[in-house]
C-alpha cells in the first residue's frame, strides 16, 4: 500500500514493458514518422540509453513505458521544429559526446575544423602550454583541446559571459575524466573573465559573427539558438574586433589567435589581424570551400637591423634546449650565472618558461640572432623591483621608467668580435624609443673588463660602484652601474 492509500498493484510501473513493443518496431515506426533512418536511430538510442552495437543487440527486447514516453516526447519536440541536437540533448564533437541545449550554439562540423587547427598549433608549444577558449558555449573547442593534448602539461581556460552557457560547459567538463584536471572555467566578457596574470600560447574562439538582420541565417537557427551567440553588430565583426584588439596583451610572444569567421569575412579579418600587428596571417576554408578559420601569430622580433635580429624567447622546446646548451658552456658561465651552476632542461623551463621565475617577475627573455643563426641571449626588465639592488634607493620614482638588461654571447668564437657592443646599443635605443624609457642602465662586474669596454664603446658611461650587488660563484660581488649616454 502506498502512502496515499492506493494499492501498490494499482500504481503504473513506468519501467515495465510497454505492451511488449520492441525496439525494432519502435525504430521502424520512428523512421516512418521522420523519414530519416539515421535520425530515428539516434532518437531511439537516446530513449533506450544505449548506443551502437549494444542498441542493435536489444532490438528484439521490449521497451519500457518510460522509454516509449521519452521517445514520444522527443518526436513531438522535433515535429514542432526544435533542432534535433537539442531534442537529443547531446551531440558528438570530435572524440567527445557533449550535452547540448538551447543555452548554447549547436556544435557544428566547421567548428570541429577550428578546434583541429587550434590543437595543431598548440602542439607546437611546450612542454607546458596554455589554451584559452573565449566564448566557449558548450565547451566544445576547449574540452576537445584538453582531451587531445598532453593532459599533464596543458592548461585550458573556458570563458563565457553567459552563465547558463558556462553551466552547460561545466556539465560537459564533469564528463571529461582525467583530462579535466587542467581545465578552468571563468565568467566574463572576453578577456575580462581571465585573471590578470594569465598568458596564453593559443587563444581560440567561435564568437558571434552574423550581421544583425542577415537574410542568410536559417529560420530554425534564428528561432532556436541563442541570439547572443549568433549576432554581432551591423557587419558581424563587433566580437571579432574586440577579441583581436585584446589578444596581443594576452598572448605570449609567438602565440597564436585562431578564430571561426563568416564565409564573407575573410578579407576583413585578414586586414584586421595584419593592422593589429599579427604575422603569418592565414584564412583557411571549411570543407565547403568557404572562408572559415582565421589564424595569426603575435610577432616575436623587437629588433631587426640587417643581419642582427633580437626576438622574444618562445615557449618552444628548441629555444629551451638552445639556452641549456649555452648555460652549460664555461666561457658563458664565467660571467653569467657562474661556473658553479648546474642546469638541466627542467631548470631552464622553470626559470624561463610559462609561469616560471622570469614570467612572474616581468623579465623579458630574448634570443639574439646573427645572419639567421641563434648566437646569444638578452633579457630586459624595468627597475621597479630592483631599485635598491642597483643603488637607486633615492630615485624619486622608485625605478619606474628605468630599464636594464643582461646579456651573453652564447657562441664563444663570437666573443671579442664587437657583437656585444651592437646588442647593448640596439637594445638601449629600442628601450628609449619603443618603451619610452627615461633611462637605461647596465650592471657588469667591475672585473669583467671585456664587458665594461664593450658597453663603454656602445655609449654607456660608468656612474657608480654598487657594493654587494649579487653573489657570483660563491662570492658577493660589487656591480658597476653604467648609464646609456650616447654621443648624439
Amino acid at each position: 500500500m502506498s502512502d496515499d492509500g492506493v494499492a501498490d498493484s494499482d500504481v503504473p510501473d513506468r519501467d515495465a514493458p510497454a505492451e511488449l513493443v520492441t525496439w525494432r518496431e519502435l525504430l521502424r515506426d520512428t523512421t516512418v514518422v521522420l523519414g530519416d533512418s539515421a535520425r530515428s536511430r539516434w532518437m531511439c538510442e537516446v530513449a533506450a540509453s544505449e548506443d551502437g552495437d549494444r542498441f542493435l543487440s536489444m532490438l528484439d527486447e521490449p521497451a519500457t513505458e518510460r522509454m516509449v514516453a521519452h521517445l514520444d516526447a522527443m518526436l513531438a519536440r522535433h515535429q514542432t521544429g526544435e533542432p534535433l541536437q537539442y531534442v537529443l540533448g547531446r551531440w558528438g564533437f570530435r572524440r567527445l559526446d557533449l550535452a547540448v541545449d538551447a543555452r548554447a550554439l549547436i556544435p557544428r562540423p566547421e567548428t570541429e575544423q577550428v578546434a583541429e587547427a587550434a590543437i595543431a598549433v598548440a602542439r607546437g608549444f611546450g612542454p607546458g602550454r596554455t589554451l584559452v577558449d573565449l566564448g566557449t558555449g558548450t565547451g566544445a573547442i576547449g574540452l576537445a583541446a584538453a582531451d587531445e593534448l598532453p593532459r599533464d602539461t596543458t592548461k585550458v581556460w573556458l570563458t563565457d559571459a553567459d552563465d547558463g552557457a558556462l553551466d552547460l560547459a561545466r556539465a560537459n567538463l564533469a564528463g571529461l575524466g582525467r583530462a579535466a584536471t587542467g581545465v578552468r572555467v571563468a565568467s566574463g566578457s572576453w578577456y575580462d573573465a581571465l585573471p590578470d596574470d594569465v598568458r596564453a600560447d593559443v587563444i581560440v574562439s567561435n564568437p558571434p559573427y552574423v550581421a544583425e538582420g542577415s537574410p542568410d541565417i536559417e529560420p530554425i537557427v534564428d528561432t532556436w539558438e541563442p541570439a547572443g551567440a549568433l549576432y554581432s553588430g551591423a557587419d558581424g565583426l563587433d566580437a571579432i574586433n574586440a577579441i583581436v584588439a585584446g589578444a596581443p596583451d594576452r598572448l605570449r610572444p609567438g602565440g597564436a589567435l585562431v578564430l571561426e569567421i563568416g564565409a564573407d569575412q575573410g578579407d576583413a579579418v585578414r586586414h584586421l589581424l595584419t593592422s593589429t600587428g599579427f604575422v603569418g596571417v592565414e584564412i583557411r576554408p571549411d570543407l565547403a570551400g568557404h572562408d572559415r578559420i582565421a589564424i595569426g601569430a603575435r610577432p616575436t622580433a623587437i629588433i631587426d637591423e640587417g643581419d642582427l635580429r633580437i626576438r622574444h624567447l618562445t615557449n618552444r622546446i628548441d629555444d629551451y634546449v638552445l639556452l641549456l646548451r649555452w648555460l652549460q658552456t664555461p666561457a658563458v658561465l664565467k660571467w653569467y650565472e657562474g661556473r658553479d651552476s648546474d642546469f638541466d632542461l627542467d631548470d631552464i623551463i622553470d626559470e624561463y618558461g610559462p609561469g616560471g621565475e622570469h614570467e612572474l617577475e616581468g623579465t623579458e627573455p630574448m634570443i639574439v640572432e646573427l645572419a639567421g643563426r641563434s648566437v646569444g641571449y638578452v633579457q630586459l626588465y624595468e627597475l621597479t623591483r630592483y631599485a635598491t639592488e642597483f643603488g637607486l634607493d633615492d630615485e624619486p620614482r622608485g625605478g619606474q621608467g628605468i630599464w636594464s638588461l643582461d646579456l651573453f654571447v652564447g657562441e664563444p668564437e663570437l666573443h671579442e668580435t664587437g657583437l656585444g657592443r651592437r646588442i647593448v646599443r640596439s637594445v638601449a635605443e629600442y628601450l628609449l624609443h619603443e618603451r619610452a624609457a627615461r633611462d637605461v642602465v647596465i650592471m657588469p662586474y667591475p672585473e669583467n673588463e671585456r664587458a665594461v669596454r664593450s658597453y663603454a664603446a656602445a655609449g654607456f658611461v660608468a656612474a657608480a660602484i654598487v657594493p654587494d650587488h649579487e653573489i657570483h660563484e660563491g662570492v658577493m660581488r660589487d656591480g658597476l652601474r653604467m648609464h646609456y649616454r650616447p654621443e648624439r
